[in-house]
């Protein structure tokens, strides 16, 4: 449950619960007594009318006067009103039957004797008993709603900073290490030490990132020197066994010399694209004659006319790592489809295979530089973990994206999505 949401939640609780407190207490303590005692006032005001009534040598005209003189209604007739709604409430007070009906303004009938006929009267107060609980309600209702919303506008303006520096440090765990928080008005002592932090976890990753970098760089020239001897020594000696060993060794090494020093460089944005229009058809031809697939059944799916907007040899190395991943992690008689198709604003290239594929929740580790999954990889297929964080940084480059997914019925697909005719990153 998010934070924001259990606060708010925590804060409604709250300032209900002390609403409701307070209606108890109020209405329990304080009104609900002083109603008690005006109906008793009502009452005896309703049996002293009856009993001046009663003594009256004119009833019909002491009912006038009583009218004028206390500013109440009075109504006589032979039996008791039907009570509306809630049952009546019969007291006994003074030899007077007094029943209390629900109604506006609380009316009240009381028995009385007049010319030995036993009538009711039924007199209506101006004031409305019932309405200042109502009043109270109403209004401690109103005060719970304008303190809920104060509540939240408060939630929310003690939360923004909050949901700021959330948002900087997902951008800086997507990769956007020169994110900084500015003035936001929230904590500037937490926005101080945000950015210190940021800017030590960015220099951590460029003083790996150069470091290898410049390792990179500084192998390549032993490697030349080791195939030079290589190639020396193959003519020299006649078992050339043992060389094709060492020679395919410093193969694999300057691979991936070759890709450490491709991916610092894009990290560093020291390497610029060159894009320019490709046949689609052409780069799907060469990709498959770079890459001995063996006896594996290929499927070209290429949409006739497809011109890509692309850095050729660059995308060219993607189909090279994905087709080459092909034949490390699948058996020789894994079919293989390679697809290039135009789907909206963008075009999707993509290797799929139909071997054991990879373990649902290592999908999201396969562009992880240096990853591994143990159910399909293993160090004799030669393959380190650079190739698809290569092909992701390759895509993020152009502009679009790399993902990769299990196929239904066994098997693995990656592929890029890059924007058609948008600018390079």
């Amino acid at each position: 449950m998010d934070l924001r949401f259990r606060v708010a939640l925590t804060l409604a609780v709250i300032t209900l619960s002390t609403i409701l407190v307070a209606w108890v207490m109020v209405a329990g303590g304080v009104l609900r007594p002083l109603i008690g005692e005006l109906n008793s006032e009502r009452m005896d005001i309703a049996v002293y009318v009856a009993k001046e009534v009663e003594q009256a040598e004119d009833p019909r005209a002491r009912v006038k006067e009583l009218t004028k003189e206390l500013h109440i209604e009075v109504g006589v007739g032979p039996r008791p009103p039907p009570p509306m709604g809630r049952r009546a409430r019969s007291v006994q007070r003074d030899g007077h039957e007094v029943l209390f009906l629900p109604g506006p303004k609380g009316p009240m009938a009381v028995s009385f004797t007049a010319n030995g006929h036993e009538l009711w009267m039924l007199i209506h107060f101006p004031a409305d008993l019932e309405r200042a609980p109502r009043r109270v309600g109403m209004g401690l209702l109103l005060l719970a709603l304008a303190s809920l919303g104060l509540g939240l506008l408060v939630v929310r303006q003690v939360f923004r900073p909050l949901n700021q520096t959330t948002a900087a440090m997902r951008r800086i765990a997507d990769g956007d290490l020169d994110h900084r928080l500015g003035t936001t008005g929230g904590v500037p002592e937490a926005e101080r030490t945000f950015n210190r932090m940021a800017d030590r976890v960015q220099e951590l990753v460029q003083g790996q990132r150069d470091l290898m970098a410049a390792v990179s760089h500084e192998l390549r020239t032993p490697l030349s020197r080791m195939r030079l001897q290589l190639v020396m020594l193959r003519d020299e000696s006649g078992d050339h066994s043992r060389l094709d060993a060492l020679e395919a060794d410093v193969a694999e090494v300057d691979a991936l010399v070759e890709e450490l020093l491709e991916s610092a460089r894009m990290h560093q944005g020291q390497l610029a694209l060159d894009c320019t229009e490709v046949d689609a058809m052409d780069l799907a031809t060469e990709a498959l004659g770079a890459v001995d697939l063996g006896d594996r059944e290929v499927r070209l799916d290429v949409e006739p006319g497809l011109v890509l907007h692309v850095d050729r040899r660059r995308v060219l190395r993607c189909l090279r790592n994905l087709l080459s991943n092909v034949v490390r992690y699948t058996p020789d008689d894994t079919d293989v489809r390679l697809r290039m198709v135009a789907r909206g604003a963008e075009v999707e290239v993509s290797v799929a295979d139909r071997g054991p594929g990879v373990a649902r929740g290592d999908i999201d580790l396969l562009f992880a530089p240096f990853y591994r999954a143990e159910s399909s990889r293993s160090r004799k297929t030669g393959g380190l973990g650079l190739g698809l964080m290569l092909v992701r940084q390759i895509a993020d480059a152009h502009g679009g994206r790399a993902v990769a997914r299990n196929r239904e019925g066994g098997g693995l697909e990656v592929a890029l999505f890059l924007p058609v005719g948008a600018d390079v990153v």
